[in-house]
């Protein structure tokens, strides 16, 4: 798996690494290798890397855009707002290997879509956001590609976190990015992977916590999608063939996640 890109947007940003969430495929990437089974991660990925910040990032040493125009970042403005959200290309705007975007939650009334984070830094304000810059974990990264490499200590969203958010953006995605998202939850949720015990403990966490309409949300569309043969079929696409989980499989895991669920919501009331 090629991961040229995302280690050399990491040794980019590294003094900017306390500010940022990685969210999106590549937080599970950092998952799926370093806190659970590394097994079977796909050859070909998603060549955008999205850095999630509660909102304006203070100056640290060079600023943000020096130090992505240093490193050979392309600037390449996205959307008709005025200013534009800010994508950053490298090595080149026509073939990329990587896609730097910049996203804060959205304030207010929402009208602003574009807000500035740093000076000629912008980043395109979304809702549902504020769950994954709550209590991110913080992971130790060694990763070695093609000569390059980049160690140091990354903000990733909370696992259970990062799978409550894709049922709250659900509505407002594509047929395929539906699909796409669920996948990645159903992976993580997979007791083959070794994260289930953790993301069940992380949603019951959220649901007594902060988050417990959001949790719930989750829980109910989790039920009803994987309910669905259609979409049953349409998340086992998103495996290579020959990799392809059975639709019975999937089914099976997620009741078993749901037990487990529930048995983790009986224990935590006895205590």
């Amino acid at each position: 798996m090629k991961t040229s890109g995302l280690i050399h947007s990491l040794e980019t940003l590294k003094p900017y690494l306390g500010d940022l969430v990685i969210c999106g495929a590549w937080a599970w990437y950092l998952y799926r290798k370093y806190l659970g089974r590394g097994n079977r991660l796909p050859q070909d990925f998603t060549r955008d890397l999205d850095c999630a910040s509660s909102g304006r990032i203070p100056v640290r040493g060079t600023p943000l855009a020096g130090q992505l125009d240093a490193a050979g970042f392309k600037w390449v403005p996205q959307g008709d707002d005025i200013p534009p959200v800010a994508h950053f290309r490298w090595p080149t705007i026509d073939h990329p290997d990587v896609e730097v975007q910049f996203l804060t939650p959205v304030r207010g009334d929402g009208s602003r879509r574009v807000i500035e984070v740093q000076e000629q830094v912008t980043a395109e304000a979304l809702r549902n956001l504020d769950i994954l810059l709550d209590n991110p974990l913080s992971l130790d990264v060694d990763e070695v590609d093609e000569g390059s490499s980049f160690r140091g200590k990354v903000k990733v969203p909370r696992v259970g976190h990062f799978v409550v958010q894709k049922a709250l953006i659900f509505e407002g995605r594509s047929s395929g990015d539906r699909a796409k998202d669920f996948a990645y939850v159903f992976d993580l949720i997979d007791s083959a992977h070794g994260f289930a015990e953790s993301v069940a403990k992380d949603v019951l966490a959220a649901e007594k916590g902060t988050w417990s309409a959001e949790a719930r949300r989750f829980e109910e569309r989790l039920k009803r999608e994987f309910a669905s043969p259609a979409f049953l079929r349409a998340i086992g696409n998103q495996w290579p063939l020959e990799d392809r989980p059975p639709l019975k499989y999937l089914e099976r895991e997620v009741e078993l996640w749901l037990q487990r669920l529930d048995r983790a919501r009986r224990t935590s009331k006895t205590k």
